[in-house]
């Protein structure tokens, strides 16, 4: 429809021209005037009030610079750093390691971890390849803001993430859970799926806990860290598991 409606405006423009010649060309030549007319205008404007019109633009510029200044001392950007961070680093694994980013995860009913009640996780990065399941936290805090959270005994990177595997744990090994023959197939065929958790540092290092089992490794050393482990999955293994879990990806 639009080019039959271009080609129609093509072919009245020509039987114009061929009717009325002076009235075409006059008619583009008032449309060509006025737009110089305009542009000289604003040529004698700006010519006339030149310093006003230079103050007038660079005012606002320090007003921008400061709030600049100021996003990129919160949390949040200081998050985005670190995420891009990450997510380049991981972008050197091999083609046979799956990432997922944003992953939302909730499961069908609450289960119990640690004495809490437990159904949905955001996870920040999933890696899954030969060498496993990881759940990747990254972190790009101060030193003084790591220090105030371990000091204090609050919510540490540590609870987040076990929280996070565990629920990926339970996704993937459902049956191990289900009724009588769902644990027997579990048992004789299907086989537990081990899943491992990574908090990435960006900022300010986080104190390693063993306990805790859980790996604490710079943002720009993870796809090494995770290449290095032990082959756990068949390629084919891996690829089953992300695409379960790519339809939980925000």
């Amino acid at each position: 429809m639009r080019a039959k409606l271009t080609l129609y405006n093509k072919t009245r423009l020509i039987q114009d021209l061929k009717l009325s010649p002076q009235k075409e060309i006059d008619r583009l030549l008032t449309r060509e005037h006025s737009d110089f007319q305009n542009l000289n205008n604003k040529y004698v404007y700006l010519n006339n009030n030149k310093n006003e019109e230079i103050k007038r633009r660079l005012h606002p510029l320090p007003e921008n610079l400061e709030n600049i200044k100021k996003i990129k001392k919160t949390n949040e950007y200081k998050g985005a750093v670190g995420e891009l961070a990450a997510i380049k680093n991981l972008e050197n694994l091999p083609q046979d390691y799956f990432l997922l980013n944003d992953l939302f995860l909730e499961l069908n009913e609450y289960i119990n971890f640690q004495g809490s009640r437990l159904r949905s996780a955001q996870i920040d990065h999933l890696v899954v390849g030969p060498t496993g399941v990881y759940i990747i936290e990254v972190k790009n805090w101060s030193y003084e803001y790591v220090q105030k959270v371990f000091n204090e005994s609050s919510y540490t990177p540590y609870d987040q993430i076990q929280r996070s595997s565990y629920l990926i744990y339970r996704y993937l090994n459902s049956l191990k859970y289900g009724n009588t023959f769902q644990k027997i197939y579990f048992r004789l065929a299907k086989g537990e799926i081990r899943v491992k958790s990574i908090i990435a540092v960006t900022g300010a290092d986080i104190p390693y806990i063993k306990e805790k089992h859980t790996a604490v490794v710079r943002s720009n050393e993870l796809s090494d860290y995770i290449k290095k482990g032990s082959q756990s999955l068949s390629s084919e293994e891996a690829r089953e598991i992300a695409e379960k879990l790519s339809s939980r990806v925000l």
